[in-house]
């Protein structure tokens, strides 16, 4: 494919400046030969677009010929659906970050490359209505088994269907490419996209860690790519077609070396902050426990000054956020998710979920509407929360890291369920 004159990148807004995933594999812990994988995300997308947090049960039952209906197209419906935990806008199918009951976790985030027009209708430059990125990591996460399972899943649908549309219901015109890190216990796998259907992949080992933040970011160290992808890079003049090939400064940077190469911003930030976060638990007296890890994610994931999160009233702002602890277990009960169920996670505090909770309902949302309304409306209002209400807040983040701890592990003691917890913060925001 040679492209006849520069991409003029006709996309109406370009990918939002916000948009963070990190990820520790096999994070060492105070239990005896024991690590975990140390998984968060904050999801940045317009201020006013209402975030839920949803769980689908697992189904077995479908039917040769079943479809599911993602945002814009349907596509075949696999035999087999996992239960999942998913945090999502409300308006689209597919989502921004989640779990399934196989121990999965990922995130996705947009990104930018030289074959962005292929997203565009050579009629009209409107963003033709494929797979949403958001659709692509809720397929992969209710299919896939394992980290690489997600992975492979879910780049056979973005080769068979292709990514795009627009992404945001207020904006038809806004659409973008895709970046995915899926995760599970023992590895990870950072998922690059170009263009309808072009891709990378690079995994994570044990003991690694790695953050995306809305850019291209692998570089020569790929383990798979697309077909064709080399050559329609050397076609255009991107790669030489003897040095190793570089997938971000091909697609990237049409070949040229300049220093956005390197990470900058705040991809530099939260890499800076996983390496601060590798160290400390080196030289903390004993190795930290999994409740340490996760204070740590949410500091990061807090971290205003670098931008990783956003508060922004009219803009872009950090409509929810993620923190998953995945020890290497067999146990799936002994994984724990965080969400803030809200935007702004400096002020919404983690509670915690398992798939040892009870399921309500089919596509249940653990109130996290209302929750979420609730806390865009105190934003919107400027209002100033007590102290005694913080502290109260403050003890429901706590009480969901308290069942981290080792000692609780085996009590006899039943902790709230995510919907418990979330209810349980709406009735104090209630009465502030």
């Amino acid at each position: 494919m040679l492209l006849t004159s520069t991409p003029k990148h006709h996309l109406a807004v370009p990918p939002p400046l916000s948009c963070d995933t990190f990820v520790f594999v096999g994070a060492k812990t105070s239990c005896e030969d024991s690590s975990g994988t140390l998984f968060g995300k904050n999801s940045d997308r317009p201020s006013d677009e209402n975030h839920e947090v949803i769980r689908t049960p697992s189904c077995v039952q479908y039917d040769k010929g079943d479809s599911v209906e993602c945002t814009f197209i349907s596509i075949p419906q696999a035999q087999e659906t996992l239960d999942c935990i998913l945090s999502k806008p409300c308006w689209m199918w597919g989502c921004e970050m989640g779990a399934n009951s196989f121990g999965v976790v990922g995130g996705n985030e947009a990104v930018s490359t030289l074959l962005a027009d292929e997203l565009l209708s050579p009629d009209d430059g409107s963003p033709t209505k494929r797979l949403l990125g958001m659709d692509l990591l809720r397929l992969s996460l209710e299919r896939g088994k394992s980290s690489k399972h997600a992975l492979d899943i879910c780049i056979e649908l973005l080769e068979e269907y292709g990514q795009g549309g627009p992404c945001c219901k207020e904006d038809s015109d806004w659409t973008y490419e895709n970046s995915f890190l899926f995760a599970d216990a023992k590895e990870a796998y950072v998922l690059e996209t170009a263009g309808i259907s072009h891709w990378a992949w690079e995994r994570i080992n044990a003991g690694e860690y790695r953050n995306i933040s809305n850019g291209i970011s692998i570089r020569s160290n790929w383990g798979a790519l697309s077909k064709d992808i080399q050559s329609i890079c050397k076609e255009n003049g991107w790669w030489d077609g003897n040095t190793k090939f570089d997938w971000k400064r091909a697609v990237g940077a049409g070949g040229r070396a300049h220093s956005n190469l390197e990470a900058c911003g705040r991809e530099a930030s939260g890499k800076i902050h996983l390496e601060a976060l590798a160290a400390k638990s080196k030289t903390l007296q004993s190795p930290p426990n999994a409740r340490w890890y996760v204070e740590q994610m949410a500091l990061i994931l807090r971290d205003e000054d670098s931008g990783i999160c956003f508060r922004d009233l009219t803009g872009f702002c950090s409509t929810g956020s993620q923190i998953s602890w995945l020890p290497k277990s067999s146990d799936v009960d002994d994984h724990s998710h965080f969400f803030t169920a809200a935007s702004d996670p400096i002020l919404a505090k983690y509670k915690r979920f398992t798939f040892a909770d009870t399921i309500r309902s089919e596509k249940d949302d653990h109130d996290s509407n209302e929750l979420w309304n609730i806390w865009r409306s105190i934003a919107l209002q400027k209002l100033r929360l007590t102290g005694d209400t913080l502290d109260m807040l403050s003890s429901i983040e706590n009480d969901a890291l308290a069942e981290l701890d080792i000692q609780r592990k085996n009590t006899q003691n039943k902790s709230l369920s995510f919907a418990d917890t979330v209810r349980k913060e709406i009735d104090l925001l209630q009465k502030k």
